[in-house]
């Protein structure tokens, strides 16, 4: 029998605030901070076992004023931001000048009404979607890592990295695409990665990840990336860049019923380009060397 939800008070009452907050729902603040808009699905798959249990503490957290939600006339999912308190109460634990209330509140209502927004979603969604994985194998752990400078002309949607409990390490770049590009423009973008490659040899290798939202793009895609990847004319000093592409469903890029999705590390759902068979996120590490290894050959 589940324990009766007890609500929150919106007061700003500091001793309440902290005898409320569990460490999770530090992570959840620190979580939301770095990913900056979640649905409660995304939020339900890093850190709770049900959706039951999401949707309450979420609805907790909501009533002390901690996270902000909306939610727009197109989708009954709301969508959740820090809100002041919440950005304050981060803010206290690194020793920072907490956000005016004023300030604060237009960061958070910027995240929804922004026109970026369902691009960042969806790239929420796919982390979401690794952490879920990585929480069902204990001998894995998925990392969101910072922007870096780069001087290719090409910036990634993301970078992250997967590591698992014998020290292989996956690093990759991700490109979410929503379909709004042409598929020449996207192949195109491949040739910034492998000069970026180029540039930095000695790297520890990193794999280019691009997610299509249909089979049907995927399946136009493939051929014109593959020729892509294949030119020599670009950045052929550098051990040969290894790109994966896969499609995603709408309840994926959405993260909507998390607990239906194939597996994110595990599931061979990648299409790995010169390759012809499908491949899992686990097992990228030892192809991304045999690749470079048969350049280095070359």
């Amino acid at each position: 029998m589940c324990a009766k939800r007890i609500p929150g008070t919106n007061t700003g009452d500091f001793n309440e605030i902290t005898n409320r907050l569990t460490s999770r729902d530090f992570d959840i603040l620190e979580s939301l901070e770095k990913y900056k808009i979640m649905t409660a699905g995304m939020i339900e798959a890093q850190f709770f076992p049900s959706r039951h249990q999401a949707g309450a503490r979420l609805l907790t957290l909501h009533e002390l004023g901690l996270l902000e939600r909306w939610r727009s006339p197109e989708s009954k999912a709301y969508r959740y931001v820090l809100a002041w308190r919440g950005q304050c109460i981060l803010a206290l634990i690194r020793g920072d000048k907490p956000p005016t209330k004023l300030a604060g509140t237009h960061a958070a209502q910027h995240q929804f009404l922004s026109r970026n927004r369902p691009h960042t979603e969806g790239i929420n969604a796919f982390f979401s979607r690794l952490h879920l994985s990585a929480r069902n194998h204990t001998d894995v752990r998925v990392r969101r890592l910072n922007e870096e400078l780069w001087i290719t002309g090409i910036v990634p949607d993301a970078q992250g990295d997967i590591t698992w409990a014998d020290g292989t390490t996956l690093r990759f770049w991700l490109e979410h695409d929503r379909g709004t590009e042409t598929l020449a423009y996207l192949a195109h973008k491949i040739n910034g990665y492998k000069e970026r490659d180029s540039r930095r040899p000695a790297e520890k290798a990193s794999v280019l990840l691009i997610e299509l939202p249909s089979e049907r793009r995927l399946r136009n895609f493939l051929p014109i990336a593959t020729k892509t990847w294949k030119d020599e004319s670009i950045a052929w000093r550098s051990p040969r860049l290894t790109v994966a592409v896969c499609a995603s469903s709408a309840n994926e890029r959405t993260c909507t019923n998390p607990e239906t999705f194939r597996d994110a590390i595990t599931n061979p759902h990648w299409h790995i380009l010169g390759r012809t068979t499908t491949h899992s996120l686990a097992e990228l590490p030892a192809i991304v060397q045999e690749i470079r290894n048969q350049r280095t050959e070359i």
